[in-house]
């Protein structure tokens, strides 16, 4: 009777501590990418992510982590078919008056956030919905262009 004790309470502990670590990462890409790649502005950073084929049914692009931030990422209306997130990177300077309605045109800066499973440097985190369950996916060997 002890065995089965210690047996099952092995079982259970293993089950509880692994739903911890597996944040649904997954191997496989939730669409067709091209080459990711990133243009950096004064002041903003750009992330572009090529889609070739998506099922919009079923798959939901929701946020970017990169670099220690995170942006939701938005399908483009430009006639291309990529998807881009922006994340302000460097903030201009700020108005100072003791008059507040002269500091409205201030924005706050972007906040970092960590990334739910560590990447690399070159690498982002894409979060997505599929079939209304969240889902991660790394892509990798991301360039930056000018």
């Amino acid at each position: 009777m002890k065995h089965t004790y210690f047996i099952l309470s092995i079982f259970f502990f293993s089950l509880f501590t692994n739903c911890g670590t597996n944040k649904n990462l997954q191997e496989e890409a939730p669409a067709q990418f091209e080459q990711a790649f990133y243009t950096t502005t004064e002041g903003e950073m750009t992330f572009y992510l090529p889609v070739t084929a998506i099922q919009k049914n079923r798959v939901e692009l929701k946020n970017i982590y990169f670099k220690g931030l995170k942006s939701p990422i938005v399908h483009n209306q430009d006639g291309q078919n990529r998807y881009t997130a922006s994340f302000g990177i460097r903030q201009s300077d700020y108005v100072m008056s003791s008059d507040p309605r002269e500091e409205y045109g201030n924005k706050m800066p972007q906040k970092p956030e960590k990334s739910p499973v560590s990447i690399e440097k070159d690498q982002a985190l894409l979060e997505y919905q599929e079939n209304g369950e969240t889902k991660y996916y790394i892509i990798s060997d991301i360039e930056e262009r000018k």
